[in-house]
């Protein structure tokens, strides 16, 4: 304890006189990258699943929203990752663009070697498994011959 003619130490705000040895640090907002970092990875996931279709374009469109919800943080300064975003959005349209380019391209092959034949066909059976067979192995063998 001081005496009375002793002068008083100078306040230091960042010391806390309850505890010893012990600072308070100032309150730092640190950034908020989580949704630019998760819309990079959906979109890489995106593009890989593809070739399920579905999972392309589910993925890669939960990849585009979240792109451009990160963008929107970094542009108000919560993020620091604006292009990481930006290559989740890119990543993203591209898994949905790659998986509808897959889509179209099967239907015209599934129906230039005959796939509307086998449908006919599958209708006319009406459910009757043996017929239904009967289909399948016609469409096979057609597809097989390059007819």
């Amino acid at each position: 304890m001081t005496t009375p003619s002793e002068p008083m130490p100078p306040h230091d705000p960042a010391h806390d006189p309850g505890r010893t040895g012990t600072t308070r640090q100032a309150s730092v907002a640190h950034p908020r990258n989580g949704l630019g970092i998760a819309a990079l990875v959906l979109g890489i996931v995106a593009i890989v699943a593809s070739v399920t279709v579905i999972g392309g374009i589910v993925l890669g469109i939960i990849a585009v929203v979240l792109g451009f919800l990160a963008r929107s943080r970094a542009k108000k300064g919560q993020a620091t990752n604006g292009g990481v975003a930006l290559a989740g959005i890119i990543t993203g349209a591209l898994g949905v663009v790659l998986s509808i380019v897959l889509v179209v391209a099967g239907a015209a092959l599934f129906f230039g070697n005959g796939g509307n034949d086998l449908v006919t066909c599958i209708n006319n059976a009406h459910g009757d498994q043996t017929a239904i067979a009967q289909c399948n192995n016609q469409f096979q063998n057609k597809v097989s011959k390059g007819n």
